[in-house]
């Protein structure tokens, strides 16, 4: 069954041009991040914002996916044939966003192993990869909560896009005044990246920062799910599933 649920979502994210736009454009972004980098048009702390968006933007691109995927059964009326079905509506819906998040983690992986911004072992950079696409359920989540057509959910989209600016302004905060940045899903992958970076001037002890990598990822997990879970209450009470 979770076959047969698998090549079928693949074939509905094709065969929609926005989900699949949505699909492709971080892995172009990701060349584009590398040439820039390779020609040397972007150092020093550019390169660092250049690599912590390339490790933000696939969780928030394929959660946009993931969350048009589903406005579009909402709109074939998916979920009322689901429901007399033996398939649980819960269910199929957690079956598509952990299917689009697992594409986000490997994408998001590809894009900061590919353009060489952040020198770090593969296990640190799947961590980050794991931890970024959290942005993907939450995202999706949230489209579906607040917009019943696409044309509400683009509306929706650029409004959850304003939460990518908030570790961009993170990023140039060492201190207490980083807090202030951290409401956003992404502050927590972005200030990791921002470790790895800067990782040899603090084993120097030029810079200190408020935590270590590890602890970046660990409590930035816990408050993605917490997050994931508010956004999907609030994507059933609306919903009324």
């Amino acid at each position: 069954m979770i076959l047969t649920m698998a090549k079928f979502e693949i074939k509905n994210l094709i065969r929609e041009k926005m989900t699949a736009v949505m699909m492709i454009w971080p892995l172009l972004l990701g060349g584009i991040g590398k040439y820039l980098i390779q020609q040397e048009v972007v150092e020093g702390q550019a390169m660092g914002v250049v690599a912590m968006l390339m490790a933000l933007l696939a969780g928030y691109a394929y959660g946009a996916m993931a969350g048009f995927s589903l406005l579009d059964d909402r709109d074939d009326q998916v979920f009322e044939s689901i429901q007399i079905s033996p398939v649980s509506l819960k269910l199929y819906i957690w079956f598509k966003i952990a299917f689009v998040y697992l594409l986000a983690v490997l994408a998001s992986f590809f894009i900061i192993w590919f353009t060489g911004a952040i020198e770090m072992s593969g296990g640190n950079i799947l961590l980050i990869a794991l931890l970024s696409s959290l942005q993907t359920p939450i995202n999706a989540l949230l489209i579906n909560a607040y917009a019943k057509n696409k044309v509400e959910g683009f509306v929706t989209m650029k409004a959850t896009g304003f939460m990518l600016m908030l570790p961009i302004g993170g990023f140039f905060f060492l201190d207490a005044k980083e807090w202030l940045f951290a409401i956003a899903p992404g502050h927590w992958a972005g200030k990791a990246v921002q470790f790895a970076l800067l990782e040899p001037q603090i084993n120097a002890g030029f810079i200190d920062m408020n935590l270590n990598f590890y602890q970046y990822i660990g409590i930035g997990v816990f408050y993605n799910l917490i997050l994931m879970t508010v956004a999907f209450r609030i994507f059933k009470k609306n919903n009324n599933l």
